[in-house]
């Protein structure tokens, strides 16, 4: 079995008490925890000073560019669990999926609104711990996961929402927002 059909599979499943607490507290310990340490502590504390790393931006700037990113990062993310569980009933997990195709704001910008906010976040964290070793870590995690996004979530959407999502796919900017008045007419 596909890795897309098994996550379709567990999208599916009814949501126990159990699920509901995993599905809550597995993000918290992965997004607070787990990638924190990998992609800024580890980073900073060790590889910066094991290879010798030099800083690269003021503090000024580190401010301003690392804030931007960070806050862009927060509302864009906040927003789109909001919607998924407003709108889609569910959350971004599988143990807990959305059970409705969520395409409006800020899914109307881009169909993938969470990971832009997760890694604008990441981005700007680490710009102002100034951590060049941290931006390579967050590079590499960012291509992981949109190559994920690309190749196994986006296949379980069709999956389970089938036309309804190949539609909204064909109408909707993958990663990077974009109102629907700059999108090219198809």
């Amino acid at each position: 079995m596909k890795i897309a059909d098994k996550l379709a599979e567990i999208s599916n499943r009814s949501t126990s008490t159990r699920r509901r607490i995993l599905a809550k507290v597995l993000p918290g310990f992965v997004y607070a925890i787990f990638f924190p340490a990998l992609l800024f502590i580890i980073p900073k504390l060790f590889l910066d000073q094991w290879l010798g790393l030099p800083t690269f931006l003021t503090p000024v700037i580190r401010a301003v560019l690392g804030g931007s990113l960070i806050t862009l990062g927060i509302i864009f993310l906040f927003w789109s669990i909001r919607a998924q569980r407003k709108l889609g009933k569910g959350t971004p997990m599988p143990l807990m999926a959305t059970q409705k195709l969520v395409v409006q704001k800020p899914y109307l910008y881009c169909r993938n609104p969470i990971f832009f906010g997760v890694i604008n976040l990441f981005f700007g964290i680490s710009i102002l711990f100034d951590s060049i070793s941290s931006l390579v870590m967050v590079s590499i995690f960012t291509v992981i996961i949109l190559l994920y996004t690309r190749f196994i979530e986006e296949k379980e959407l069709e999956i389970r929402f089938g036309e309804e999502y190949l539609a909204y796919k064909k109408e909707t900017p993958f990663f990077i927002p974009t109102p629907t008045i700059f999108r090219r007419k198809k």
